[in-house]
């Protein structure tokens, strides 16, 4: 199996806006299913963790301009990039992830102190995904 290459702007779209393990794994769940819209309690049931964390997470990546809520009434949320650019560098990480997820992984490990939590967080939705 060769090694593929991350490039320098998809390693800096992970460091600076995607960052956690928890946001990347939300950002793929709605990259993945684009014409549905999602409940913060849904997103929360299909990656299993907390209503919590999910809301912070789906209010970050409306923050960064991938997700918009699509209908406020009902709090649901979609993947909808505000540009071109961004809709291409997610592309480029779901294709990068399920391809090369440990690098992947990796390049959000290495931006914090806490590795051994962050670790154990990403090695429990590896084992969730297979």
């Amino acid at each position: 199996m060769t090694k593929q290459h991350i490039s320098q702007g998809l390693k800096k779209f992970i460091k600076e806006k995607i960052q956690t393990v928890l946001r990347l794994e939300v950002l793929l769940l709605l990259h993945h299913q684009q014409t549905r819209s999602f409940t913060v309690a849904e997103v929360a049931n299909e990656l299993g963790f907390e209503i919590e964390d999910v809301n912070g997470q789906l209010a970050a990546l409306e923050t960064i301009g991938v997700v918009v809520e699509s209908n406020p009434d009902k709090h649901k949320y979609r993947y909808q990039p505000v540009n071109e650019a961004l809709r291409s560098m997610v592309d480029q990480l779901a294709v990068g992830y399920s391809k090369q997820r440990v690098p992947i992984l990796s390049v959000i490990l290495a931006e914090h102190t806490d590795r051994t939590r962050l670790f154990a967080e990403a090695f429990r939705i590896i084992r969730q995904n297979d």
